[in-house]
């Protein structure tokens, strides 16, 4: 006895098919398009509560902080018709969260101005004791103080850094000794992160439901 196998659901429209829904009136066609779009986005908020990406597995996390990544991006997600109803582009409304998207998506380091730091972060308090962090990086560049016989240089601690040395003076030593201008931008690494994007059979899964839905409607 020859194996019979059943196939419960199609993968994809047919050819036929196909030329049929282009040649749909074009409100039908743009109908398709934002209803295939809008569960695609719906897909999409759905990866960012559950930090994973297109391929299932788990978004990479933030260094510092235990808040998710990217939820942000859950908003303003929206399905463009274009090309006389021919082509689905889905992104964000607001173009910096789309490039920020694109970024993530890709893995590209986001580039970072003192302006914008500040502009987030606020501007800092020049006279506020060093940080640790800044402690640390003024010894690491060779920063000495005299020893109490005077007759030598040692490497302070870290809490006698933060004792002694204000935030403005710290910075402005660490310059000095690394020997480099002051900082006006920083190129911030951002690991891949891809959330856009339902696999092809799925996609055309969904579609095939959408185009005989498509076929009910007047």
């Amino acid at each position: 006895m020859r194996p019979t196998i059943e196939v419960n659901q199609r993968d994809a429209l047919n050819f036929n098919e196909k030329l049929a829904m282009l040649a749909l009136p074009r409100r039908k066609r743009t109908w398709i398009l934002k209803s295939l779009g809008r569960w695609e986005r719906q897909n999409t908020r759905q990866r960012i509560r559950q930090q994973k990406g297109i391929d299932g597995q788990a978004l990479e996390q933030r260094k510092n902080g235990r808040k998710k990544v990217m939820r942000r991006m859950a908003k303003g997600l929206e399905p463009y018709v274009r090309h006389n109803a021919t082509e689905l582009d889905l992104t964000w409304k607001n173009k910096l969260t789309a490039q920020i998207a694109a970024r993530h998506y890709l893995g590209q380091a986001q580039r970072v101005t003192a302006r914008q730091m500040q502009k987030r972060f606020g501007k800092p308090d020049y006279n506020a004791p060093a940080s640790r962090g800044m402690a640390r990086k003024l010894r690491e560049v060779g920063y000495t103080v005299s020893t109490k016989s005077g007759r030598g240089r040692k490497k302070p601690t870290l809490k006698w850094i933060q004792a002694n040395l204000s935030h403005g003076q710290c910075g402005l030593l660490i310059r000095q000794l690394s020997n480099k201008p002051q900082q006006r931008a920083w190129d911030i690494p951002l690991p891949e992160r891809q959330i856009l994007g339902s696999n092809q059979t799925d996609v055309n899964r969904q579609l095939v439901k959408i185009f005989e839905q498509a076929k009910q409607r007047k």
